[in-house]
């Protein structure tokens, strides 16, 4: 076992990793704000000559088809895309090799006007005369639909003449890095990308700007409360840009199957479930899936759009409150119930009420089984603060506080590799009512 004077000085590194985590992140994020101020008040025609002249080089370079994202659309950055039409994974987790071109360039057989409009390609074209009055020359749908059969008519044809707002052949396919990922937005060339595509090509010559760009997805991460600028996830979050440069601190999934095979064996089908701080909304989403009538309680508001955009979570259903104010003002029960990693931040005395408390309002809303883990006094950022919080004083502590008739413990998480060694491998409880 670390003595205490090492786990206190590896707390006191972490909290100093994160408080440089939160400095670079305003940083970056005052850089952006900047960068887009600037971009806004200068002419198009303008900005394009010094992004000719001074961010981009003059030697191409090959990338993978597969690590291009959809990024530009209709004169608008990725980001002033994603906002404009409220899609918030638009510049990220789409892949070009999966996107609207493509799929228009794969449909079988002659496509009516209506079909066309009706295409993931047509719905693009519509989109961009929605937010930004044209799509290349087109300003109505027919245009849309003149654009899509121009677009078909090059599957035949690589030589065409560029009309308003197209760029031509000779051309170069302009994209941007993905700040801390392998990945890149396309800024210019969707089309000429789709038909390589098309042709069997894994690879296209690119330009790469000299300047690099986030995610509207990474930016939502960055400003969630519990992250403090740091490039870590607490749940699984499938997302390109996340792949590299983002750790993933839960797996999440150890969890899951813990409480999934508890509820078989024990003969309790889905009813109720309500997740107590659901984070993203990665165990809504997997109980919802399982059958569960899901609910979630968060305090972050950024929750409600990121487990709509990421999991397609209705917003109704992640609840935008303190949880111990949401649990005591609830006046009801659900069948199960799971509140992961909050209790301790209670014992620390980080909330508003005390760790009993909680317990007692969680079991005043669990109808029949009750998850729960909480950080532990063998976590070396813990050792200190937590000193005595135990496996087996928690499960006396849920016994004491709470009314169940069974407290049973489920083992460890599988959290503690990595960077995480010597922290995690928190038990999980399942607290019973008969």
């Amino acid at each position: 076992m670390k003595s205490l004077p090492r786990r206190a000085l590896n707390a006191a590194r972490f909290r100093g990793r994160r408080a440089a985590a939160r400095g670079r992140v305003t940083a970056v994020a005052l850089a952006d704000r900047a960068t887009g101020a600037a971009r806004r008040s200068v002419p198009a025609p303008v900005r394009l000559r010094l992004s000719r002249t001074f961010l981009r080089p003059s030697q191409s370079s090959m990338v993978a088809i597969d690590q291009l994202l959809l990024g530009a659309q209709g004169g608008l950055s990725p980001k002033e895309f994603s906002q404009a039409t409220g899609d918030l994974l638009w510049p990220s987790t789409t892949p070009l090799a999966a996107g609207p071109h493509v799929q228009l360039l794969a449909a079988d057989g002659a496509l009516t006007d209506e079909q066309i409009l009706a295409s993931p390609y047509g719905q693009l074209g519509l989109r961009c005369l929605k937010t930004s009055g044209s799509y290349f020359w087109a300003d109505a749908p027919a245009g849309v639909v003149e654009v899509a059969r121009d677009f078909l008519a090059r599957k035949e044809s690589s030589s065409y003449e560029p009309r308003a707002n197209q760029s031509g052949p000779a051309d170069p396919i302009l994209v941007e890095r993905i700040r801390g990922s392998e990945y890149f937005g396309v800024l210019d060339g969707h089309h000429r990308i789709a038909l390589a595509y098309a042709a069997g090509e894994t690879t296209v010559p690119v330009t790469v700007k000299r300047t690099t760009a986030s995610t509207p997805l990474q930016d939502l991460l960055l400003r969630m409360s519990w992250l403090d600028g740091t490039k870590e996830l607490y749940q699984p979050l499938p997302a390109p840009e996340l792949e590299r440069g983002w750790t993933l601190v839960r797996q999440c999934t150890d969890r899951l199957e813990k409480m999934q095979a508890f509820l078989s064996a024990r003969g309790i089908s889905p009813g109720s479930y309500l997740d107590v701080a659901s984070c993203y909304g990665w165990f809504v989403a997997q109980m919802s899936a399982a059958g569960f009538l899901a609910e979630g309680v968060e305090r972050d508001p950024l929750a409600q759009p990121l487990g709509s955009a990421v999991y397609g979570l209705p917003a109704s259903v992640v609840h935008i409150r303190q949880c111990e104010d949401f649990l005591a003002a609830a006046g009801r029960r659900w069948d199960v119930v799971s509140c992961f990693s909050l209790l301790h931040h209670f014992a620390l005395g980080r909330g508003t009420i005390g760790p009993a408390e909680l317990v007692r309002l969680l079991d005043e809303v669990t109808g029949k089984v009750l998850f729960l883990d909480t950080g532990q006094d063998h976590e070396a950022w813990f050792g200190t603060s937590l000193a005595g919080w135990d496996t087996p004083r928690i499960a006396g502590f849920l016994a004491e506080h709470g009314t169940f008739d069974e407290i049973i413990n489920l083992g460890p998480d599988s959290d503690g590799v990595g960077p995480y060694a010597g922290n995690y491998g928190r038990h999980l409880f399942a607290c019973i009512r008969h």
